[in-house]
């Protein structure tokens, strides 16, 4: 009998913790749920305006360590910028400046012996990224955003605009990462239906 009394307080000790640890985990806010971060478009703010001007092309709240960070990209003339912004104090962690294509277009050292000069149609084709014309997209990251958020209400996780001037917003809603895509010309947007995460 004092087998089985060991072994029933055993089974509700340890049940006990599993159902502790779940209840913690449940309602501890994430990273990125912080109430003392600075906002989306302060920190795209900071970026434009130490790249004097441009398009940020992707944007991403993500931890460093146990520091939240925003990870900006911005496209300006022929440069491009990456920049960390810490998401407390707004204070610039890192930046990076280069050539947009000298990043995309790296294939010096591919070393399979051909040079590259045998694609299929004859030509090396820059990276699409490279052909975003900022004056051909007519709704703000800003606008975007609201258009995405108005679709799926959450946290936006991330968001870039792809080649084909589509903004892409990664939001989280009830613990799920749903997709939404917004068109930077005409502000449609649509909800990924096959995201399943």
């Amino acid at each position: 009998m004092k087998k089985l009394t060991k072994i029933f307080a055993g089974t509700v000790l340890v049940g006990g913790i599993g159902v502790g640890t779940y209840t913690y985990v449940e309602n501890t806010p994430s990273a990125f749920a912080a109430k003392n971060v600075i906002s989306e478009k302060q920190a795209k703010d900071i970026a434009l305006e130490k790249t004097k001007g441009g398009t940020v092309t992707e944007m991403e709240l993500d931890r460093d360590g146990l520091k939240d960070k925003y990870e900006i990209e911005v496209h300006n003339g022929d440069k491009e910028y990456d920049l960390d912004i810490t998401a407390e104090t707004g204070k610039i962690s890192k930046i990076e400046e280069g050539l947009k294509d000298q990043d995309d277009n790296d294939n010096d050292n591919d070393d399979d012996g051909d040079d590259d000069i045998n694609s299929d149609d004859g030509n090396e084709s820059p990276d699409r990224d490279d052909q975003i014309d900022p004056a051909k997209i007519k709704i703000t990251s800003e606008q975007a955003q609201s258009i995405a958020l108005k679709k799926v209400s959450g946290t936006v996780k991330e968001m870039n605009i792809d080649d084909d001037y589509v903004y892409e917003f990664e939001i989280q809603k009830d613990g799920k990462d749903i997709d939404v895509n917004v068109d930077a010309v005409t502000g449609e947007a649509v909800v990924d239906k096959n995201d399943n995460n």
